[in-house]
């Protein structure tokens, strides 16, 4: 496991600093004596084994990334109430592997053999009004929403928060100082200095019918000399300016795995706004590459029907169409881009296993893309799930490229056929009770991607991913 000294350490240890300063900087505020208290603590400890295809899709000849590794991933957590009006978690992890993994599960997409790193640690005040739903909340947090694909990372922010059964909402402020991991440096360049204003509000207007409107906004605050190629001499080919997301949805609890309703549908629409730069490697420059400002101009959907054709166990079938819009002229750039915040995994199947929206094997990112998706899926509700799904992909403009966690682009430019993908997803969720035998879950995500013509004719016939989890809580 590889362990980055100082630079790496910095951040982590500061955070660290601060979070065991907590219960001691709120017990002032303790108005009972047996504030403040340890309300939980938990451990999980999940063995992993991960088998991935080559990245190259075989097109680098010599340079196969195909791997076969063990991970073992242990998070521990605590949560305090420190006063009757506070409360504070915090969440560590501990990774290591057998050689270098992808983490984009969990963690945006990075191969790593080891680190250690703060996942959570923040502060919650709920005593603004006597409403018990509503708090103010600082600190390192895992931002998430349903879809998964506008947030699911983890920020620093500060957010207000309104929960009721008909109403809940967030607004706030964020800013990725730091991945907060040992085996990374730093932020990667286009993630640098860049502040972001969120904002949702769900409203259930009928009983099991939501509307969700979700808005981001980010702004880039750091000194363009500080552009300069990262680390490992890959100059950033995208650099946020100021951009502004706006979406909204419409759903019949299309995310609730315990739902009975015979039919569901999920409605989704976003668009994106704004500046970027586009940078492209030049030695003759001061700093190495040459800066294209562009103007932004992106929209997406996706649409989604679901069908239970058994109640008990539930057993469904369901189809979906994504699109996210691609194209650029000098200048001018009308493609779709995520928020960098997103992990496109979600409940979207009628069951408690989160799925890679677009694919196990290939995970691209949503921009400059259509997606025709069917899947089937069979669970109790609580104890098991088993999903299968078949995803077909094309690019929406064929001399645009797609950007992916797992598959290098390399596309010929002779078509829009990107392939196509099988995936199975199986899940077993036991007891909730620590301290017992049952209290463990076993997972398998098991994918398998057929590039298509875009590739060539040079490329694999297929990639494969299989991941198998075992996780025992503690």
């Amino acid at each position: 496991m590889r362990v980055d000294e100082t630079t790496g350490l910095r951040p982590l240890l500061l955070v660290l600093g601060c979070v065991a300063a907590l219960p001691v900087a709120a017990q002032d505020d303790a108005e009972e004596l047996d504030y403040p208290r340890l309300v939980d603590f938990s451990t999980s400890a999940k063995a992993s084994a991960i088998s991935e295809g080559d990245r190259r899709l075989g097109l680098n000849q010599g340079q196969s990334t195909k791997s076969n590794e063990v991970g073992l991933d242990v998070k521990p957590e605590w949560y305090w109430r420190l006063s009757p009006h506070w409360s504070s978690k915090v969440r560590l992890q501990a990774f290591a592997a057998t050689g270098q993994v992808d983490v984009s599960d969990e963690i945006g997409g990075t191969e790593t053999d080891g680190f250690f790193a703060l996942r959570e640690a923040w502060l919650d005040y709920n005593g603004l009004t006597g409403y018990p739903g509503e708090s103010i909340r600082f600190g390192r947090e895992r931002l998430k929403e349903d879809t998964g694909i506008w947030w699911d990372d983890d920020i620093t922010l500060m957010r207000w928060i309104f929960d009721t059964t008909l109403l809940k909402t967030t607004v706030g402020i964020a800013d990725k100082m730091t991945e907060a991991r040992t085996d990374v440096n730093e932020l990667r360049k286009e993630e640098q200095d860049i502040a972001r204003l969120f904002a949702s509000t769900q409203w259930q207007w009928r009983k099991n019918h939501y509307l969700t409107l979700l808005t981001t906004h980010a702004e880039r605050y750091g000194d363009e000399s500080e552009l300069s190629p990262d680390s490992d001499s890959a100059t950033p080919e995208r650099v946020t300016e100021s951009l502004t997301w706006v979406g909204v949805r419409a759903d019949q609890g299309y995310f609730d795995w315990h739902s009975r309703s015979p039919v569901q549908y999920l409605a989704s629409f976003g668009a994106v706004a704004g500046e970027d730069a586009r940078l492209t490697e030049n030695s003759g420059a001061t700093n190495g590459y040459t800066r294209e400002e562009r103007d932004v101009s992106g929209w997406a959907a996706d649409l989604g029907l679901r069908a239970q054709l058994v109640e008990s166990p539930r057993w469904v079938v369901g189809a979906h169409g994504a699109i996210a819009s691609g194209g650029s002229e000098p200048g001018e750039s009308d493609a779709f881009r995520q928020t960098q915040l997103e992990s496109n995994r979600s409940r979207y199947t009628g069951t408690r296993s989160q799925v890679s929206r677009f694919g196990e094997a290939f995970q691209p990112e949503w921009s400059n893309l259509k997606v025709a998706t069917v899947y089937t899926a069979l669970t109790d509700r609580n104890w098991w799930a088993a999903n299968l799904l078949y995803h077909k992909y094309w690019l929406a403009d064929e001399a645009g490229t797609i950007h992916s966690d797992l598959v290098e682009p390399g596309f010929t430019g002779a078509s829009d056929d990107l392939g196509e993908s099988v995936d199975m997803v199986l899940g077993y969720y036991g007891s909730r009770a620590t301290g017992t035998w049952a209290a463990f879950d076993a997972r398998l995500r098991a994918g398998v991607f057929f590039p298509g013509q875009a590739y060539g004719e040079d490329a694999d016939d297929s990639r494969h991913r299989v991941v198998l989890d075992l996780t025992k809580r503690f």
